[in-house]
């Protein structure tokens, strides 16, 4: 009987894992780019003019969960996130790290923005546009969430689940 309830408590807690491990279909805004990306390493980021950071490499990364925010300095909604970003990044400190990825267009203006929305996480310009490729970014803005072993774990969250996704791999 022991031995029954042992493996039964083993395979509740690999049940529970697991469940922590795959999101909820509800948080995917691109569900066809999740089927596509989710579970693989994530793209390494050639990114340009850090603010608020030395670069970041998400190799180094590692051990931590990341949140990659596509946005641009001529979009409305992102630059309405900002202080739920902010917060965000205020809350998870030390165990989430937040990267704002700008888009090129109107990255001339990034500075201005930064300091005027008062960014608090690191940002930076995608100037050839290769995460934006690599990540299959279709819309701004656009949440990737990478799990603690880098790799994806959302190619693609709904603006209102980011902080349910991240507490889902915090467990």
């Amino acid at each position: 009987m022991k031995k029954i309830l042992t493996f039964s408590a083993a395979l509740l807690t690999a049940g529970s894992v697991l469940m922590a491990a795959t999101p909820k279909s509800e948080w995917l805004e691109n569900p066809e780019n999740q089927k596509k990306m989710a579970g693989k390493k994530a793209p390494a980021l050639k990114l340009t003019q850090w603010t608020n950071s030395k670069e970041l490499n998400l190799e180094k990364l590692k051990g931590k969960v990341v949140v990659l925010d596509f946005w641009a300095t001529w979009c409305g909604p992102c630059l309405a996130s900002v202080p739920h970003m902010n917060e965000m990044q205020k809350k998870y400190k030390g165990k989430v790290v937040f990267i704002g990825v700008c888009h090129p267009k109107g990255s001339e203006k990034l500075a201005q923005v930064v300091k005027g929305k008062k960014i608090q996480y690191p940002v930076a310009i995608d100037i050839n546009q290769e995460a934006i490729k690599k990540y299959g970014i279709n819309g701004y803005p656009d949440y990737i969430i990478i799990d603690k072993k880098g790799n994806i774990y959302i190619a693609d969250c709904r603006n209102s689940s980011v902080e349910e996704a991240i507490n889902s791999l915090l467990k």
